[in-house]
């Protein structure tokens, strides 16, 4: 037996077992305080009725009542006294009928019989005489048994309570501690209750959630770390070939333009992707503040889609761009693209298998216009509940081979910016993507 329940189930059993005793004890008492009322009043009426009858002081009467009432009966007077024959009860002890009160009573005749006298008329008595009930008499009764089988339902009732409430909750607590950094699960069912237990089965949650958020920053931290060394190290060796690629493809574009221009835009446009990729894993690894200048939000994406509809044309998506110019916002002109770009390419990627169209539309919040909200809303299948809630984590993708890093990089860009990312589902269905930047006036 553990401990708790052994705490909690002697101070029960010892409470059921004293509160059982006080309950016998109380009701023989009262059960026996009522007997001699009742045997007290039986007495006073029989001797009222003699009294009225004018019967005799004669031991045929006495048995003849005693019959009826189913107790001994004796009369007592100076002349002629008809004493109970019972052990410690003598002749001379009728001289106590003088000391009785006016209305009689109820005494011990010794430990075995009890009884009851009653004055008949001045210097006559009627003694009533019958053997002493005692507790086990009482507790036998079905009176007494009810009250009893009440109490240990309660009781009963009260025990299973107080499992239900305490111990059952407190094992499943200890089954579930060793599993406490398990992210897949359920929450503790106690949380909802307002006691010390659901104080602890929210404590309890609330440890796990915060468990598996640093258990997650962590495996985030060393991705990083590890991204940061593959970095370091490729940068370099990739900026390289590719710078030359590009070069190399621009000096060609004068010379056989006219018969290979729109190759030597797909290798230009494939350089740019991969130029772009070095540059995001670059920004993971040393994140550098945005440097800030006045810029058109209109303009940076229209260079975006102009960019990347070799791309588009090529997966069959239509990009429908509805931003004019004005859309004034601080930022790094250079960080933004690579933002609007990931947005862009995303988009493109989720439509490719049937084609689609891809909105772009830019509209102030409520707040006096301090936000642009640029909004892209594409006709895709839309994102799944897991990518709303963590489409901007590194590192999480659903998309087959994808790494995870777009849309990370994308909302660092614009929180870098003073601004917010959002993930959701248009009404069409398809998927949404909002980001708040601040405005300038």
């Amino acid at each position: 037996m553990n401990s708790l329940t052994r705490r909690l189930t002697l101070p029960f059993v010892a409470f059921v077992v004293a509160g059982s005793l006080a309950l016998v004890l109380w009701f023989g008492a009262e059960e026996k305080r009522q007997s001699r009322e009742q045997f007290a009043a039986i007495a006073r009426t029989n001797a009222a009725f003699i009294y009225a009858q004018n019967l005799p002081n004669s031991e045929r009467t006495a048995q003849a009542l005693g019959e009826v009432l189913g107790v001994s009966v004796h009369f007592l007077d100076p002349q002629n006294s008809w004493l109970p024959n019972v052990d410690g009860w003598s002749k001379s002890s009728a001289d106590e009928y003088h000391a009785l009160p006016a209305g009689g009573g109820v005494f011990m005749l010794n430990e075995s019989y009890e009884a009851a006298a009653a004055r008949i008329s001045k210097g006559r008595s009627l003694l009533l005489v019958r053997p002493v009930e005692h507790l086990s008499d009482f507790l036998f009764r079905p009176r007494t048994l009810g009250v009893l089988a009440a109490f240990w339902a309660l009781s009963l009732g009260l025990a299973w309570s107080l499992a239900r409430g305490i111990v059952l909750p407190l094992r499943r607590f200890a089954a579930r501690l060793p599993h406490i950094a398990d992210e897949n699960s359920e929450p503790l069912p106690e949380a909802s209750r307002t006691d010390e237990i659901g104080q602890l089965a929210r404590a309890y949650d609330s440890t796990r959630a915060k468990l598996a958020d640093e258990r997650r920053a962590r495996e985030q931290a060393e991705r990083l770390a590890t991204l940061g060394k593959m970095t370091t190290g490729l940068a370099h060796e990739i900026n390289n070939p590719v710078s030359a690629i590009k070069l190399h493809t621009q000096l060609l574009e004068g010379e056989i333009a006219d018969m290979h221009g729109e190759r030597l835009s797909i290798i230009l446009a494939e350089t740019a992707k991969i130029e772009s990729l070095v540059s995001q894993w670059m920004f993971l690894a040393r994140p550098q503040p945005p440097q800030l200048s006045p810029c058109d939000l209109a303009d940076l994406i229209s260079a975006s889609v102009k960019t990347l509809a070799p791309a588009a044309a090529h997966a069959n998506v239509k990009i429908v761009n509805q931003l004019v110019p004005g859309l004034l916002v601080n930022g790094d002109r250079r960080r933004l693209a690579q933002a609007f770009d990931n947005i862009i390419i995303n988009a493109i990627h989720a439509m490719s298998a049937r084609g689609g169209e891809l909105r772009i539309e830019c509209r102030a919040t409520n707040d006096g216009g301090r936000k642009h909200i640029v909004s892209f809303t594409d006709t895709g299948a839309g994102f799944s509940t897991a990518a709303i809630a963590r489409g901007t984590e590194l590192f999480f993708s659903e998309k087959e081979g994808g790494m995870g890093i777009g849309l990370s990089v994308t909302s660092e860009i614009v929180r870098a910016h003073g601004g917010e990312l959002r993930l959701t589902n248009a009404a069409s269905g398809g998927a949404e993507v909002s980001l708040y930047l601040p405005a300038v006036n």
